[in-house]
């Protein structure tokens, strides 16, 4: 179970200058292994191995051994090897996720700007009181689950690359993303991810029905403005009803309850514990986090970290701690985005989070342990690096707030 002292900084003291340019990986073990004994010809590039020894007793290959290519499977054949085991959790299953991700990043950004229309489309409609499609959010919706289905990361990684326009629309966007994705973790079958993901993708819709100058007001609001902001929670749901759209009670419990919190401090009825539908509740954490991480006219963008650590604070108050503990271990306690100093002294960009491993994602070094940019970027994958060599310089040390180094993060994310 995750707790707050994951999210502390721990200042790692050792000095390192390591980095080189290395290829994007073909494979990560997990946390911990089931053995399974399968037949040499069924090893296939992916799978890590447990000790395999020879008719004599010797060791050919030790625990945790991955396959990388054909050969080595060869080799063990000529060695009279029939059989092996692997490990389960540790190989294929991980190899593919990977692959999939650099499989599936193209079709999400086709996916993430294609749904952007369609939700300015629908927020647009309902703000100048025309009709909108429902059919076309639940076709944007079922783009985004089975984008997610196919793998988990894609998507998400895109949610961390921030427009400075049309900040209603693409919240919505990533709303629906992060939601989607936050369900999956959870387990929740496909249909009720759809019906998550939709939820996610209109739960702001009410405030086309807040006056402009409030919704676009760059500061604080006052005690009366701050009013009508809360009732947009209850526009949204006269909207949906007065276009008939024939949506799910999950969708309906994600727009009119987005903002209640699991104390009863919310708005607008000050619902609390289990009287808040559980998609709201997942709504309520991704809504937060994407504004945090957002800039605003009033307010500098936080880190990823700073934004996690700071709805962490909130568990059993505002937040439900389950939810926010699934949110942080899928994210990672550095995600998608987070700039980041290494024990090393390095300076770089998170560009995937390593499933199993929050605290060693694969980063591209864009600053040697001298603060000197580097003219060649340098993709390193933190946990594989750590892992062959046992050594703490290969662990992120803190979130850095990019902006003194003159670093947009976005051009280094999904690159892959």
């Amino acid at each position: 179970m995750l707790c707050l002292r994951v999210l502390l900084h721990i200042p790692l003291t050792r000095s390192y200058n390591w980095y080189a340019p290395v290829p994007a990986p073909a494979g990560l073990p997990g946390e911990c292994g089931m053995a399974k004994r399968i037949n040499i010809d069924d090893v296939t590039p992916g799978m890590f191995l447990e000790d395999v020894l020879d008719a004599r007793g010797r060791l050919l290959y030790t625990e945790n051994t991955r396959i990388s290519d054909a050969g080595q499977i060869d080799r063990l054949r000529q060695r009279g090897i029939t059989h092996v085991y692997i490990n389960t959790d540790k190989g294929i299953d991980d190899a593919a996720r990977e692959e999939a991700y650099y499989r599936e990043i193209a079709r999400a950004r086709l996916i993430h700007d294609q749904t952007f229309a369609t939700v300015r489309d629908t927020l647009t409609s309902a703000r100048v009181g025309k009709s909108f499609s429902a059919k076309n959010v639940e076709q944007a919706a079922e783009e985004i689950v089975e984008s997610i289905m196919r793998n988990p990361d894609a998507l998400v990684s895109l949610c961390q690359i921030k427009g400075h326009d049309e900040y209603t629309y693409e919240h919505s966007l990533h709303v629906g993303i992060l939601v989607s994705s936050l369900a999956h973790e959870m387990e929740y079958p496909p249909d009720e991810i759809l019906q998550v993901s939709i939820g996610g993708l209109l739960h702001d819709i009410g405030k086309m029905r807040v006056p402009e100058p409030i919704l676009n007001k760059p500061g604080k609001y006052d005690g009366r403005e701050f009013a009508v902001m809360k009732r947009h929670p209850e526009h949204g749901l006269a909207i949906v009803k007065e276009q008939k759209a024939s949506l799910s009670d999950t969708a309906r419990a994600m727009i009119g309850q987005h903002h209640e919190r699991y104390n009863g401090s919310g708005y607008p009825v000050g619902l609390s514990g289990k009287r808040i539908h559980e998609a709201a509740l997942i709504s309520g954490v991704a809504d937060v986090y994407d504004a945090l991480t957002t800039d605003r006219v009033y307010r500098e963008a936080w880190t990823p970290q700073k934004a996690l650590a700071t709805i962490f604070q909130g568990c059993d108050r505002e937040y439900s701690r389950k939810i926010v503990e699934r949110f942080t271990k899928h994210l990672g306690i550095y995600p998608v985005g987070s700039f980041v100093r290494l024990a090393s002294g390095e300076l770089g960009v998170v560009t995937r989070v390593n499933a199993g491993h929050i605290m060693a994602p694969e980063v591209i070094i864009l600053f040697d342990k001298d603060g000197r940019r580097l003219t060649s970027p340098a993709c390193v994958d933190l946990y594989q690096k750590q892992k062959e060599s046992g050594e703490e310089r290969f662990l992120v040390e803190i979130s850095v707030d990019p902006k003194p180094y003159n670093v947009k993060v976005a051009d280094y994310i999904s690159k892959g």
